[in-house]
């Protein structure tokens, strides 16, 4: 059953817009107590310092997602039943990257926090994998792009191994976190 795109994108453009707005939410600095110094007013805006970095991060990867999600709907000419639900679990995963920006930027230091971004991360480039997938090889509503498909496997790849790598170094993972999306920032031209 053929399904207008229109509706799944601008959903879809809602969805994120609120994920951008619940992850800011966390940017809060702690009260400055009573006589505050100084000092403390200092001391308040380095401990905001790891959650911005997150918060930077975790931006950048949905700005990925949904740069890549804009790039393949651009190309589909219609949805289905299917396309939508990859579409909804994409979103899903999507939703799930507060928790661990949050837990991350206040336990930078800490293996579990470290394994829950990546897990979701993950979770994150598994769903727009098959979703990618279903559209080009199972519903074939666009070309197949083995270079693209290359590129996720990759980072999906990536992202499942950066879990264990948290219980080797956190330094690790974090390595990765950092260039899956600096791999997208390079020319297209080094991508292949």
């Amino acid at each position: 059953m053929k399904l207008a795109k229109n509706r799944l994108e601008s959903f879809s453009d809602g969805v994120i817009a609120i994920i951008i707005t619940i992850m800011v939410f966390d940017l809060k600095p702690h009260e400055l107590p009573a006589g505050f110094s100084n000092r403390d007013v200092w001391n308040i805006l380095l401990g905001l310092v790891p959650k911005i970095l997150a918060y930077m991060l975790s931006f950048v990867v949905i700005a990925i997602l949904w740069l890549n999600h804009h790039a393949l709907f651009d190309k589909v000419q219609h949805s289905n039943s299917k396309l939508i639900w990859h579409n909804v679990f994409l979103l899903f995963a999507m939703s799930l990257i507060p928790l661990p920006t949050s837990f991350l930027a206040q336990h930078p230091t800490l293996p579990q926090a470290v394994m829950l971004y990546g897990f979701v991360m993950f979770l994150n480039a598994f769903a727009f994998l098959l979703m990618r997938r279903y559209a080009e090889i199972k519903a074939k509503l666009i070309p197949y792009n083995k270079k693209i498909q290359r590129s996720n496997w990759i980072g999906t790849a990536l992202y499942l191994l950066s879990i264990p790598l948290a219980l080797v170094s956190i330094y690790l993972p974090f390595i990765i976190f950092v260039g899956i999306p600096l791999w997208y920032f390079l020319p297209e031209k080094l991508h292949q």
